[in-house]
């Protein structure tokens, strides 16, 4: 009874939580998130480690594990870079023609 009335506490104070965060955090948590999850597919369908991919970025295995925690906040030259060297795209967004055209 004890352990039950300890987790509705838990459940209820997370809940409050959640409610207080604002919307635009708990969105880069999702992107950040989605990002990390496509790359770590992309290495895995690819047989590349976090180390492989490391190198082939010149950052060290820590920074691509800290990456990949899904808390890291990337920039898109970092996105790029991880498109270019992996050879697949992270994500779609549209690009405007003249952009496409240059």
């Amino acid at each position: 009874m004890k352990k039950q009335f300890e987790q509705e506490n838990i459940d209820n104070l997370l809940s409050e939580l959640l409610a207080e965060t604002p919307k635009e955090q708990l969105l880069f948590v999702d992107f950040s998130m989605a990002i990390a999850t496509r790359i770590v597919r992309i290495l895995e369908e690819k047989g590349l480690k976090q180390k492989d991919l490391a190198q082939m970025l010149g950052k060290t295995e820590p920074e691509i594990s800290k990456w990949l925690s899904g808390t890291h906040n990337f920039t898109l030259r970092s996105l790029a870079k991880i498109e270019s060297v992996l050879g697949e795209s992270l994500f779609v967004v549209e690009t405007p023609q003249s952009a496409l055209a240059a």
